[in-house]
């Protein structure tokens, strides 16, 4: 049975073949009786031959039809018409991870994927459900950028033989297959899909494949004893806990991975977790032992500061100051009595004097030089006729726009109401998907902008952060993209992923 534009199978209207792989073609169709669009997998026409086909469809289909997670395609219907099988799923159009790979991308952002899609992983296991075909192919992303997990379980629907790795009774894709699936293990468990989770989080951060291969064969061969590739050693410098995580992820023994897709994922967003400007913990500063006595006190009568002390607490959270002073002890004329019979007579008057006028001292320097900087400041918006001069990163205009390709661009939107400009050539019959995410930057919007400068498509932030504009540009030529504030006093750094196929 040949399925064209127009025809019926079952209660879907078909409107256009979308995709096809070793899992059989999509399409995407209508459903008259509630009014919206789905998408219908058809398996691979081998499968009508299996004779085991049948029970094994009805339990995984059934099984997939019982996943309630927003980050894993909702199935809706299962059935089979003349020598055909079919899924009906819902209907994303958004593209597919694949077309944002090529070249390293962002943690943060890569976090932003990684992350809810271990989660569905990680739901699904608890339920017995083993996906066994994670790959960018099969992550998809909405207009608004939620990535959503596709085909589960087909793998074991479709079974051996179905052409996909072409190596035997071996089910999933062989460029994503754990070593133990490759090794012949009977059957795929959580710790597979975690391998092939950690092989995508790889591409991602890295921009290549660990184990890039000509064919299938020698894919599972490197698999199973080709050690991963160290990001550092082939000039991808990570944070070395990132490093840490892809290569367990990547561990040849599943026993030697995590315990849970989402434990790797944890692993990763560790880099962000110990950055610089993460809060200090209180009561995290040296012991009262191991600073310096105060030379103006007795040795029977050196305080001692509890970690639950408010003055220890208060001294956590505060950073050491700036200048000659900071490589001494913090705060030592501070520091509260060892009891109540300790007398104010007891320390020099000399020294602590000496402390307090330092401190003067360097206050008043402080708010002196931000006197200066601000009426320097001020005398140049007076001289420029309140506009001031910075440098910009990228054209404002379309005849200045920045020419791009697709894939990653970073961009800083200053001083405030800057707008940034880029150029994408596009042949005809082109989606162009553009998304925005946000760095520093609080608010902003993305349009796509034809060489007149009508808007073709625009989207403002929304959760988690990102906007995300579209376009089916049907006639070859330039086409522009704007990047802005939605708010005047709104600056900061951006990042925009765009695609186009």
């Amino acid at each position: 049975m040949t399925l064209t534009p127009g025809a019926t199978l079952g209660n879907y209207q078909i409107t256009e073949k979308i995709g096809a792989g070793g899992m059989g073609s999509v399409y995407k169709a209508y459903q008259p009786a509630l009014g919206r669009y789905v998408a219908i997998k058809v398996l691979p026409p081998q499968t009508a031959g299996d004779p085991s086909f049948a029970e094994r469809f009805a339990l995984e289909a059934r099984a997939i039809g019982k996943l309630r997670h927003p980050n894993i395609v909702t199935a809706y219907d299962f059935s089979t018409s003349g020598d055909l099988a079919y899924l009906v799923s819902d209907f994303i159009d958004g593209g597919t991870l694949a077309d944002q790979l090529g070249a390293p991308l962002p943690l943060e952002y890569a976090l932003t994927i990684l992350t809810p899609i271990a989660s569905a992983l990680d739901y699904a296991h608890a339920r017995g459900v083993v996906h066994r075909d994670i790959k960018p192919q099969n992550i998809l992303l909405t207009h608004d950028g939620t990535p959503v997990l596709t085909d589960f379980g087909l793998a074991k629907i479709v079974g051996p033989g179905s052409g996909v790795t072409q190596a035997g009774a071996l089910m999933g894709t062989a460029e994503y297959i754990a070593p133990e699936c490759a090794s012949g293990a009977e059957s795929a468990g959580p710790a597979s899909d975690q391998y092939a989770m950690a092989i995508v989080a790889y591409q991602m951060l890295v921009g290549r494949h660990p184990f890039p291969s000509e064919n299938p064969l020698s894919a599972l061969m490197a698999h199973v004893h080709k050690p991963v590739p160290v990001p550092s050693a082939i000039g991808v410098p990570l944070p070395s806990n990132v490093e840490a995580a892809l290569l367990r992820g990547l561990a040849k023994k599943p026993e030697e991975r995590f315990a849970r897709v989402g434990d790797f994922v944890r692993a990763l967003s560790g880099a962000t977790a110990s950055s610089p400007s993460q809060p200090t913990v209180q009561g995290a500063v040296p012991a009262p032992s191991a600073q310096a006595p105060i030379p103006s006190l007795p040795a029977a009568a050196q305080p001692s500061v509890g970690l639950g002390s408010p003055a220890r607490s208060l001294r956590a959270q505060m950073p050491l100051p700036l200048g000659p002073s900071a490589s001494e002890p913090p705060s030592k004329d501070r520091l509260p009595p060892a009891s109540p019979s300790l007398s104010v007579s007891t320390a020099t008057p000399a020294r602590a004097s000496w402390w307090r006028r330092r401190r003067t001292i360097v206050l008043v320097a402080g708010v002196v030089v931000l006197f200066v900087i601000l009426s320097a400041l001020n005398n140049r918006d007076r001289a420029g006729g309140g506009n001031t001069t910075t440098t910009d990163d990228h054209g404002n205009t379309i005849a200045t726009a920045t020419p791009i390709t697709a894939g990653t661009h970073n961009g800083t939107l200053a001083p405030a109401g800057d707008v940034d400009m880029f150029r994408l050539n596009a042949p005809a019959n082109t989606n162009i998907v553009v998304e925005l995410h946000f760095g520093t930057l609080q608010r902003g919007a993305v349009a796509i902008v034809s060489s007149t400068g009508q808007v073709l498509d625009e989207a403002s932030d929304s959760a988690p952060r990102v906007a995300r504009a579209n376009y089916n540009a049907k006639d070859a030529g330039a086409y522009y993209i704007r990047v802005g504030s939605d708010r005047t006093d709104s600056t900061g750094s951006y990042w925009i992923v765009v695609t186009a196929r």
